[in-house]
């Protein structure tokens, strides 16, 4: 019958060693299915598996060439434990079901702060705030967009503080040993609207934002209004360092970065600022960021004809190096541009410190604005850059109480005034070449008393115009009030970019970048 013959086939070995071959092959396949499962899921949690889907090309480029190319992806974006691991896997069913539907959003939105473990399990596992050094040398090399690419140093001291949260007046981690928090109106948290600063003994002190601010003698309901209606989040590491997983080099420093290195032509004119343009466009395909940079080599035959006579190959390489840098900066078939993504880090192509450190973030004091502002002076966090062919002398020192005052920078001519600051106290820190770094700019000859309702007539007065503001304003500054760039050097700013869009108008909302016709 077939019952037999089912027991036949599946009956019980009788001796021991029969029992102890099958004891032994289900023991193999049982430990064979742990192991794969346990790698299976390792597996799922690194850039291998998470790229097949994710179509972000400089993501994962980022990555592997960053300084977390050995962190797995899940080391950051899964939460420890089981629970972290069902909620990442329940995440990454529904991205599935995007992906296979074709409904997933374009471009990739940023992780927003609830989604992503605490910092403390992340970057503290490596990472103690309280024990890096409470300053840094920082130098770069870099390169100004005139015609002959002028090369220079950059140099300052960048002071990430120290372990002393009752110490707020320089650097910048106490802002997270610390109890901070803010309200955004963006997901990129570009436009800070209100920033709740805990103190150790329990005091709050409490900024609003300009912007923000209806009737000054009662802000309540603007406080009110703005906790309701925009997401409070507590600041961490990622507030400042949003990239440091994916840090995509951007137009400026990759150029920086190949002009320095040989890879392109310094002496081809104007090669830094063509590059940027190109760069920092926006295309619907490669190919069509290819053509633009292709169109350089027109260039060069119109306007320098001696150049495209005797540097051809070197013009060649020049736009292949581009074309490279753009397939590490953009994904166009995911509508990512260069700008799509800010990095908070710094302030010098998008908002970052100046998100809160921009003068224009008011305490409140019974529930009205003060005259007081979230400190904003250059020397808050790094010391005053210098900048030049050669780096000069940075003071590293605690500056007097004198420069807590944010006007010294205009009115310290009082005390030095002259350029050599030798025979007085300002030559116990400063040398001639300091003092020369900024003076040789032309920025002394800008007037700063009118600057608020006159700046366009002091800059038209000024002998070399806008040039004198970009040795202390960046783009990012000036683009709270312009949609346009005005500074020279400036990268041409998309529509809808964070640093495109002007401080207080409601509406910025995802995507913050052009949208590109397909």
């Amino acid at each position: 019958t077939r019952r037999s013959r089912l027991r036949r086939l599946f009956r019980l070995p009788r001796s021991r060693r029969a029992i102890g071959a099958l004891v032994l092959v289900i023991g193999a396949f049982g430990i064979a299915f742990m192991v794969g499962g346990f790698q299976m899921i390792q597996w799922t949690e690194t850039a291998d598996f998470c790229g097949r889907c994710h179509t972000m090309g400089p993501e994962l480029a980022a990555h592997a060439a960053g300084p977390h190319s050995e962190v797995s992806c899940g080391e950051c974006h899964v939460e420890p434990g089981v629970s972290g691991w069902i909620k990442a896997k329940i995440n990454g069913t529904r991205q599935l079901v995007e992906i296979v539907t074709g409904t997933f959003p374009e471009p990739i939105p940023p992780p927003e702060h609830d989604s992503l473990p605490d910092s403390k399990d992340t970057c503290g596992r490596c990472h103690d705030v309280a024990r890096i050094d409470p300053s840094n040398l920082v130098t770069r090399l870099q390169f100004t967009e005139d015609e002959s690419n002028t090369r220079q140093f950059v140099g300052l001291m960048v002071r990430p503080g120290s372990s002393d949260i009752l110490d707020t007046s320089r650097g910048v981690h106490w802002h997270v040993l610390r109890d901070v928090e803010y309200w955004a109106e963006d997901p990129f948290a570009q436009e800070i609207a209100l920033v709740d600063a805990t103190a150790p003994d329990g005091t709050i002190r409490e900024y609003i934002d300009q912007d923000q601010i209806r009737i000054a003698e009662d802000v309540t309901p603007d406080v009110e209004e703005i906790k309701a209606e925009m997401q409070q989040v507590q600041m961490t590491c990622y507030d400042c360092h949003n990239r440091v997983g994916h840090p995509i080099s951007n137009p400026r420093r990759g150029l920086d970065a190949d002009l320095s290195a040989g890879r392109i032509d310094a002496s081809l004119p104007y090669i830094k600022r063509e590059g940027m343009r190109v760069l920092w466009g926006s295309y619907p395909t490669v190919e069509a960021a290819d053509a633009e940079a292709d169109k350089l080599a027109n260039m060069y035959e119109l306007h320098y004809p001696d150049v495209y006579k005797t540097k051809p190959a070197a013009i060649n390489e020049a736009i292949e190096q581009i074309k490279l840098l753009y397939r590490l900066t953009a994904t166009p078939e995911m509508k990512v541009t260069a700008r799509t993504y800010p990095d908070s880090l710094g302030h010098t192509d998008y908002p970052g410190g100046f998100r809160c450190h921009d003068g224009g973030h008011y305490l409140i004091e019974n529930g009205a604005v003060t005259s007081k502002t979230i400190p904003s002076s250059c020397d808050t966090c790094h010391t005053f850059p210098q900048i030049g062919g050669a780096v000069a002398s940075l003071p590293i020192g605690i500056p007097p109480a004198t420069h807590d005052d944010s006007e010294y920078v205009f009115n310290h001519r009082d005390i030095a005034p002259s350029v050599d600051p030798g025979g007085t106290a300002c030559g116990e820190c400063h040398a001639r070449d300091y003092c020369a770094n900024c003076h040789e700019t032309g920025a002394v000859t800008v007037e700063h008393d009118q600057m608020l309702i006159g700046h366009a007539q002091s800059i038209k007065e000024s002998p070399t115009g806008a040039e004198a503001c970009s040795y202390c304003h960046q783009p990012a500054y000036c683009a709270r009030c312009h949609n346009e760039p005005v500074l020279p050097g400036g990268a041409p700013l998309a529509a809808g970019d964070p640093s495109a869009i002007p401080r207080g108008p409601p509406g910025l909302r995802w995507p913050l970048l052009a949208t590109v016709p397909v």
